[in-house]
């Protein structure tokens, strides 16, 4: 039975049956091999900082789809029927070839813009990036050779092609000074003691563990000092105080406002200085 099937299908294979699935066997075998002296290679290579961990997963990709491409088409040219249709699909049907050319074109943008952000790293995996064309913000979650996804801080994964990303303003958060600038705001009523105010917004700054001194040896010796608030406006209702603080980076920097606005309040409660509320005031004549 097994020599009539071999028989059968020994005219549909280049070598013949037996042949085609030692071919099989071996390109199988073969790719396996590839695929892991390559994964070791470029994990190398992002060990000792020849590659960061965004190029090295893009190249990676770009070398197994070459990899998967040449076995590919090394299989498909040891069956007969297929390798007489695409033959004849490149050489006789010029329309086919450029359909098939033009259904391609937006894949190998994205490949090629992928190619690009690797290589230039406008952002990396990991990094914290803003799209502000498009109100999206979140941390890079991959790159590969069609997309990247941001994961947003509502946990979220929005799936970008690198075409548009490529063309797209970012805001990068986390670039090699991933040190970040904060704006502080605390608003109190007219009738506060502006002064207690900021003493108060100052002490709370000061002993935040995630304060940033980025005071230099001048402004030291000139006693500049780590903090400073100052009044930004004088509201409708409202007398608005703000300070410039830095952290490490933005992450640190946005966990560090949340917890000064709470301890912050509470100090204010405690000391009399009044959050201003809106209120009109109606005067009706007679």
């Amino acid at each position: 039975m097994w020599q009539d099937i071999i028989e059968v299908t020994d005219e549909y294979f280049q070598n013949g049956l037996v042949g085609f699935l030692i071919t099989l066997v071996i390109v199988l075998i073969g790719v396996e091999v590839l695929r892991s002296i390559i994964g070791k290679f470029i994990r190398r290579l992002i060990t000792i900082e020849k590659l960061d961990e965004t190029g090295g997963r893009f190249a990676k990709r770009m070398i197994f789809a070459v990899v998967y491409a040449v076995a590919l088409f090394g299989l498909v040219t040891q069956i007969i029927p297929l390798r007489n249709v695409s033959v004849s699909l490149l050489a006789g049907s010029g329309v086919a070839v450029l359909v098939i050319g033009f259904a391609a074109q937006e894949a190998f943008s994205n490949i090629i813009a992928g190619f690009f952000i690797s290589f230039f790293r406008p952002y990396s995996v990991g990094d914290i990036i803003v799209l502000p064309e498009s109100n999206i913000s979140g941390t890079v979650e991959d790159i590969n050779l069609r997309h990247t996804v941001i994961r947003t801080f509502t946990n979220q994964a929005v799936v970008i092609p690198n075409s548009t990303m490529n063309k797209t303003i970012v805001e990068n958060k986390d670039t090699k000074d991933k040190r970040a600038k904060n704006f502080f705001e605390m608003s109190i009523s007219y009738s506060s003691d502006i002064d207690l105010a900021r003493k108060i917004m100052i002490e709370e700054i000061s002993k935040h563990p995630s304060l940033l001194d980025t005071r230099t040896p001048k402004d030291l010796s000139n006693d500049v000092p780590l903090v400073n608030v100052i009044l930004i406006r004088l509201g409708d209702f409202s007398v608005d105080l703000r300070a410039t603080i830095w952290s490490a980076d933005f992450s640190s920097g946005w966990s560090m406002t949340d917890d000064l606005r709470e301890s912050c309040k509470k100090r204010f409660d405690q000391e009399g200085i009044d959050i201003p509320i809106p209120s009109h005031n109606i005067y009706m004549q007679k």
